[in-house]
């Protein structure tokens, strides 16, 4: 940075436009920052937002997470800070929101573009491109409208904007990386035009102290009205950025520094106490030697407790196994009396089951007598024949009792008498040309091998007659059908269903021809019945009876029908069953006799073991009242409980009297027990030994305990010579740390010293208004220096902590300068309070203290910034870029023009936001206007936001050419026409 615009070796950067899409209250705002304006237009319409937005391009951040801190964007009306979210929603409202921002620098012009980013809450990303922004307008505003205001692009997205820059410029590039982002944006290799394409401030060193330092300074740039307080806050973060070695950074943990001399105070104090008590150390040891010996009487103790319970679990081993044998005696007799009692109960089933079957014998004999009677009367009829035969007899029947009961069905009944009897006249005349046929049954013409399966599935197949010989083709494929069947023992099988072989016979027509009759003369008595049954209404009753009992009498001969044949089987079986439950009552009747032989001899065992068991559990009840006397003990001493023996005692050892001895024993031994832990519980009491758990606490610790704690104390007052050593060696080391401490803070406070002289020899020469001498002061808390001055006056060298004073003058440091809570690391910002000016006046003799006005002031922290910003950026650069006064009203207007003068020679451009009362001379002298408020669009991109202003700013000349100041858009405009 030079004081010189424009000279041939400077290298310039410079922030030429900004533009704000659907974003801070505005549809879409282009103004132009590369020379001096003034933003017009009604209040609270968002005119210092525009911007303020520059600090969004010009730090290394990606989103708006802890946004007071990255970007201290002020609610000026509140007097606060605006939040994460509102700042965020504030900028970037919808995924139209775009803001851009066209830069140059030696590499050529550039823009920078900010969006909207859903990667994580908060976020934004960036765009770099390598074309002016004249190239870009058409993707975020169409200006081709009728009324020239313009209005939103179509289709504006990230994802469309990406591909368009993409076709722009191959160097178009997108980062989020915020190393990456500093290394783009504070670039200063100056000489190669790839790595300072798009560098906006390039720093003469890039390490995080220079982009604190960098941070502060933009952000009075863009509130010049910063109070003291944050001007003190950017000398402090110049000073450490301005330190040649990052291990000179001043970062003083004091409360680290109190904690460890705490610690080595502790360690110390702790020592002393511990020699103090080596007497009672050396008691303690000497009454420990006497409990070592005395010791063996537990041993003992155990050894007995033990051989009292091998003597129990012996006995109680020995009575286990003699009541087991008594049981099993009382279970074997109890399996005897109920194997008796089974036995009894199977011969009384055994014999139910031969009743059982006697029952069935007699009912299938009956069964099968009434059988063969009434088969008997149908001749050589099958079963199914004669079951159909009564069931057709019995649907007669039936019919014929309707007709008995009522007239119309004795109309219905005659008629169906005399279908019937038509019926059974055709067949009788079948029967009779059938009988003329006879001699052509199939089988008498087919061998038996291929009639008898066709009569085993039904006798008709073969008693057919076709009424002529067989052709040989009829014949061939009836024993083909035969051979498909396959002989069994009892018939045949036709795939997986069988067929019983049935007998051959012969048909007796006559026998039929005499059935036929018989039905023909019932149906013509049955006509002739209900004839006069119409005429002698008195024999009804009667009639009706009569066919009721012929009703019954048919059924019942079709339940015989039904049970004849299983008849036969039923008496097979139930006669075998009968005979098998015979036998085995004869072998029950002898395993009764042998199990009666074996319940006397287990009754002889039985009352045996009982007599043993009895005399086993006599001596354990004595061995039990021995145990009782053990535990007693053990109540008394509970530490005795985990003190184990190495043998058990023998049983025939365990007395009355060896017990009597112990126990006089384990009394000594309790009395030297008690001494020494009253010596032990000392120690704790003292802070000597720890007891954490709090076992030595107990009524009864264990003897692990004791033998552990005083093992402790031995290698305790066996190693403090050791202990003393290393005190010695840690407080060394501190005193070391104490010394570089102090050098850290003289050091550090002179460096201030060093520093406010730097820049009043800077400022030496300087004018400003009638101002011909002007001094920096740069104050730091008093309780700082008076700190220094305690750190020179104490000697750290040695083996010896420091003074209890000189640590108590420290605490009250930390409590004054700190306050309470909070870190108590003392850091540059904290040191420096604030920063005040000196100033001289023409023929004064004497530098004044009095304040100057705010316009005044403002050059002076504008001289201020200029300076540190000098140090921050790389030599020789220029820079054209915007400062923000907001107090602008404050100006006395006679200062303006050189506050204007002098803010161009050092490279900024003033901008000020102000409503329309602002005075016609000042809007003059600053020679731009923007008018940001008069313009809507009716096509936005949100309803909520439709303010519109493009197309360069308003203003006077003052003798310049256009070009000066006019906007790049408005250039063609001023060119001369060729008419």
């Amino acid at each position: 940075m030079s004081d010189s615009q424009g000279s041939p070796g400077n290298f310039n950067f410079g922030i030429r436009r900004l533009v704000l899409v659907d974003s801070a209250g505005f549809c879409y705002v282009e103004i132009p920052v590369d020379n001096h304006g003034l933003i017009l237009g009604p209040g609270n319409l968002g005119k210092s937002s525009l911007l303020n937005s520059l600090r969004l391009f010009l730090l290394p951040e990606n989103n708006f997470k802890n946004s007071r801190k990255k970007f201290a964007f002020r609610n000026a009306s509140a007097g606060s800070f605006y939040t994460n979210e509102e700042s965020y929603q504030h900028y970037f409202p919808s995924q139209f929101s775009f803001l851009i921002m066209e830069a140059e620098n030696p590499a050529g012009v550039h823009c920078q573009i900010l969006y909207r980013d859903s990667a994580s809450q908060l976020s934004y990303g960036r765009a770099f491109v390598p074309v002016g922004y004249d190239q870009l307008r058409p993707l975020f505003w169409d200006g081709n409208d009728e009324d020239g205001i313009g209005q939103a692009a179509p289709e504006l997205s990230f994802s469309r904007l990406s591909e368009a820059l993409k076709k722009l410029s191959k160097e178009t590039r997108l980062v989020n990386d915020p190393a990456k982002l500093k290394q783009m944006l504070y670039s200063s290799e100056l000489m190669n035009a790839d790595a300072v394409r798009y560098s906006v401030l390039p720093l003469g060193e890039s390490d995080e102290r220079r982009v604190q330092s960098l941070r502060t300074l933009i952000l009075l740039l863009f509130e010049m009205k910063a109070d003291d307080q944050a001007m003190s806050n950017a000398v402090a973060s110049i000073i450490e950025a301005d330190k040649k070695f990052a291990d000179d950074a001043f970062d003083f943990n004091i409360d680290d520094f109190l904690n460890r001399h705490d610690q080595l105070k502790q360690q110390q104090t702790q020592l002393t106490r511990i020699e103090k008590e080596r007497s009672r150390f050396e008691k303690l040891q000497k009454d420990y030697q006497a409990y070592q010996t005395l010791l063996r009487s537990q041993h003992d103790f155990a050894a007995f407790r033990d051989g009292v319970s091998h003597a129990l679990q012996d006995i109680g081993a020995r009575r286990k196994a003699a009541v087991e044998a008594f049981n099993e005696q009382n279970e074997t007799l109890r399996h005897v009396l109920q194997a008796l009692k089974k036995l009894e109960q199977d011969a009384s089933g055994l014999k139910g089951e031969i009743r059982s079957a006697d029952r069935r014998i007699k009912q299938a004999e009956q069964n099968q007598k009434d059988g063969d009677l009434l088969v008997s009367q149908y001749g050589e009829m099958t079963l199914q024949e004669i079951e159909e035969i009564q069931k057709e007899e019995l649907e007669s029947k039936r019919g014929h009792l309707a007709a008995l009961k009522s007239a119309a069905q004795a109309e219905i009944r005659l008629e169906q008498i005399q279908k019937k009897k038509q019926e059974l006249e055709r067949k009788l005349e079948s029967l009779k040309e059938r009988e003329s046929k006879q001699h052509w049954q199939l089988q008498n013409q087919l061998d038996e091998a291929t009639a008898a399966p066709l009569r085993a599935v039904d006798p008709r197949l073969v008693m057919a007659s076709p009424g002529q010989d067989l052709d040989a083709d009829s014949k061939a494929a009836i024993e083909a059908f035969a051979r498909l069947f396959v002989p069994t023992e009892k018939g045949f099988d036709w795939f997986d269903a069988e067929y019983q072989a049935q007998p051959a016979r012969q048909t007796d027509f006559a026998e039929q021809s005499r059935h036929i009759e018989g039905e023909l003369h019932g149906l013509d008595r049955e006509r002739a019945e209900l004839a006069d049954t119409a005429n002698q209404e008195h024999d009804r009753p009667r009639l009706i009876e009569r066919t009721e009992k012929e009703i019954r009498a048919i059924e019942k001969d079709l339940e015989t029908l039904q049970r004849f044949p299983a008849a036969a089987t039923t008496l097979r079986d139930a006669t075998e069953e009968k005979q098998a439950a015979e036998e085995q009552l004869a072998k029950l009747d002898e395993q009764a006799r042998l199990e009666q032989e074996k319940q006397d001899a287990v009754q002889q065992k039985a009352a045996k073991a009982r007599a043993e068991k009895e005399r086993i559990e006599e001596r354990e009840r004595e061995l039990a009242g021995l145990s009782r006397s053990v535990g007693t003990v053990e109540h008394r001493f509970p530490h005795l409980k985990a003190v184990e023996a190495e043998q058990p005692l023998d049983i025939e050892q365990v007395s009355v009297a060896a017990f009597d001895d112990l126990q006089t024993q384990l009394d000594d031994l309790e009395e030297r027990r008690r001494s020494i832990l009253d010596h032990l519980r000392q120690f704790v009491y003292l802070g000597i030994h720890e007891d954490p758990e709090g076992e030595l606490q107990k009524d009864s610790p264990a003897s692990s305990v004791i033998r552990e704690t005083f093992k402790s104390l031995s290698d305790l007052f066996a190693g403090m010579a050791e202990r003393w050593n290393v005190l010695e060696q840690q407080v060394g080391i501190h005193n070391e740390t104490v010394a570089s401490y102090r050098q850290a803070l003289k050091s550090n406070h002179e460096h201030i010293a060093r520093f406010e002289a730097q820049l009043n020899r800077e400022l030496e020469g300087v004018r400003i208004n009638d101002l011909v001498e002007i001094r920096v002061d740069i104050h730091t808390d008093p309780k700082f220096r008076n700190l220094v001055e305690e750190a020179n006056n104490i000697d750290p060298y040695g083996n010896q902590l420091q003074s209890d004073a000189f640590y108590d003058r420290l605490r009250v440091f930390v409590a004054d300068f700190f306050g309470e809570g909070g870190s108590k690391r003392l850091t540059m910002d904290k040191v420096i309070t604030g920063i005040s000016y000196r100033t001289r006046k023409e023929n004064a003799t004497s530098l004044d203290k009095k304040g100057q006005s705010t316009s005044t002031t403002a050059l002076i922290n504008l001289e201020l910034v200029y300076r540190l910003l000098k140090r921050v950026l790389y030599p020789g650069v220029q820079l054209s870029f915007p400062m923000v006064l907001d107090e602008l009203a404050s100006v006395d207007i006679s200062q303006m023009p050189s506050l204007l003068e002098r803010l161009r020679k050092q490279g900024f451009n003033l901008f000020s936001a102000a409503t329309h009362s602002a005075s016609a001379e000042v809007i003059y002298l600053i020679g731009r206007h923007l008018e940001v408020g008069q313009m809507r669009t009716a096509r936005p991109y949100s309803p909520q936001r439709t303010l519109v202003f493009w197309g360069g700013a308003e203003g006077f000349t003052n003798g310049e050419a256009m070009s000066h100041w006019a906007d790049q858009t408005q250039a063609s405009l001023m060119e001369p026409v060729d008419e």
